[in-house]
């Protein structure tokens, strides 16, 4: 059984329909000032944290677009279970760098373009330091070593991007969380899932979806120990799945 039941997940979608809530989510998605961008695509590296809402939505579109899920699914797969191996850009992003799910891609990615450079570089600099111990837990407690290629990675600022009303201060990117945060609620105050399921990379929650969480990373664990097996057993997932 997987962490949320698809029962679950399409009470949560037929809530939001019935509720407008999708409707309010592309309210907040407008109200984000646009901004010019050069499609090179740099910036799709990473499983983008996203709301439970959000992640209805992504779920909701690709349920409306049978073959854009049929080639994300296997590529989410890729990017969970090698993340620890090799580095992959965003499995919602096609080999001509273009979005699939650009329409209804998170909040993270739509402000991504507008933070401060100074504001930028801190926060890479606090992820830099978690990673490092997230990597040393790793070793210590399981003996696998995260590659240094994925270790090491940083998507650099944009310097292409240029927002249509300047940048955005702290202040005015939590004001957009707070207000994302607000959407949730609504659907964690209807019993719909647990409010721990919840602040997951977008890839996090397609993969809890279909396991346990326990049980993709007892999964993970193994893959990234034995590498000379890893692609047979990641082979041999898909064919279950897929």
């Amino acid at each position: 059984m997987p962490s949320i039941k698809k029962y679950d997940i399409q009470r949560g979608i037929d809530y939001c329909i019935k509720e407008n809530l999708f409707e309010d989510l592309n309210e907040l998605y407008k109200s984000i000032p646009d901004g010019k961008c050069n499609g090179c695509g740099n910036c799709c590296m990473e499983s983008v944290g996203a709301s439970f809402i959000e992640f209805l939505n992504i779920y909701n579109y690709l349920n409306e677009n049978k073959n854009i899920k049929n080639i994300v699914m296997e590529k989410i797969l890729d990017y969970y279970f090698l993340e620890y191996i090799q580095k992959m850009s965003c499995p919602f992003k096609d080999e001509n760098n273009r979005c699939l799910i650009y329409s209804v891609r998170p909040l993270n990615c739509r402000i991504y373009g507008h933070w401060l450079k100074e504001d930028y570089e801190k926060n890479y600099e606090r992820i830099k330091k978690e990673n490092i111990k997230f990597a040393d837990d790793m070793k210590k407690n399981y003996n696998i070593k995260i590659s240094d290629e994925v270790l090491n990675y940083k998507i650099k600022y944009c310097e292409y991007f240029k927002p249509s009303k300047g940048y955005m201060s702290k202040e005015k990117r939590l004001n957009f969380y707070d207000n994302m945060v607000m959407l949730d609620s609504k659907l964690y105050s209807q019993g719909i899932v647990n409010v721990n399921f919840k602040d997951r990379g977008v890839v996090d929650y397609f993969i809890e979806s279909i396991f346990y969480e326990n049980v993709s990373r007892s999964i993970k664990i193994n893959i990234s120990k034995y590498l000379n097996k890893s692609m047979n057993i990641l082979n041999k997932l898909k064919k279950l799945i897929l």
